[in-house]
């Protein structure tokens, strides 16, 4: 398979699962939190987004060539353990947001619009079903392609892309400034992703960080 031909696929990929991403926020998501709380919209968001994400993800990965893929589906849900920078990378990060919160609060404490059933969504969903579309095929893929800063900055680029659907769709509107600033950090975070999911050759440390990363900002922000 050409690397024009391929290149082509992934973007056809990528503009495809944002459409139906799209189309999922106004025809499902929207509804469910307008019409739902608590428990039952928390458990039926839940159940889209692993639906939507793990499915495109497993799809995906299933079109692939071997040749296509930098670790084969396989291999890269396999933990590693021994990666030190992981650890690191996770300490550095739970340090970071404590104290952000502790200068921008003065104190910490639970935000308000905390819920328990947060913990399904932002701990244990989100993490795995963004890793496993955007580490474990889009940068898979690129890696075999190009530069790791190259392909890192590709599939960081896509993955802040993909939050757009739901800030089209927030009520009520973000302003410009929060765009901005919500789409830098969320393309700074899926590159320090994408590193830790390439040196590792795992998605679990990126999983970790990113589940720590969301329930941290989720419960004290």
């Amino acid at each position: 398979m050409s690397r024009s031909i391929t290149s082509r696929r992934l973007a056809l990929n990528l503009i495809g699962f944002w459409l139906v991403w799209l189309i999922v926020q106004i025809v499902l998501n929207v509804p469910v939190e307008n019409h739902l709380a608590g428990w039952p919209q928390e458990l039926i968001l839940d159940a889209i987004k692993l639906f939507v994400w793990l499915g495109a993800g497993a799809w995906f990965l299933h079109q692939a060539a071997p040749s296509d893929l930098y670790l084969a589906n396989r291999d890269q849900w396999r933990p590693n353990w021994r990666f030190i920078p992981g650890y690191l990378v996770l300490a550095l990060v739970i340090v970071y947001l404590i104290g952000q919160f502790i200068l921008a609060h003065h104190g910490l404490r639970i935000s308000h619009s905390f819920r328990p059933e947060f913990w399904g969504r932002y701990f244990l969903v989100v993490g795995i079903s963004e890793e496993f579309v955007f580490r474990g095929y889009f940068l898979n893929v690129l890696l075999t392609r190009y530069s790791l800063a190259t392909a890192n900055t590709i599939q960081a680029l896509a993955f802040a892309s993909l939050h757009i659907p739901r800030y089209l769709t927030t009520v009520p509107a973000m302003s410009p400034m929060a765009w901005i600033s919500n789409l830098v950090s969320v393309a700074a975070l899926g590159a320090l992703f994408g590193w830790l999911y390439a040196r590792s050759k795992s998605l679990w440390p990126g999983i970790v960080v990113h589940m720590t990363w969301d329930i941290l900002v989720t419960l004290f922000a």
